[in-house]
């Protein structure tokens, strides 16, 4: 009896972790670039400093 291993030995579980895991690594080689792209952006930079901005006062 094979079991749910099948012809390949591996088990659906075994399978669909080797596939995440491939997944995860790739999206992780490129988080740091994405990264750095939208803390570089003029969106971002204008959104920050409104947000550092917000509640002070420009009547002082």
């Amino acid at each position: 009896m094979t079991g749910f291993a099948g012809a390949t030995g591996r088990t659906p579980f075994s399978a669909f972790f080797a596939y995440f895991s491939a997944v995860v690594v790739t999206h992780l080689v490129h988080l740091s670039e994405k990264i750095k792209k939208q803390e570089n952006s003029k969106t971002h930079l204008h959104n920050s400093m409104e947000l550092a901005l917000l509640g002070t006062s420009e009547l002082s």
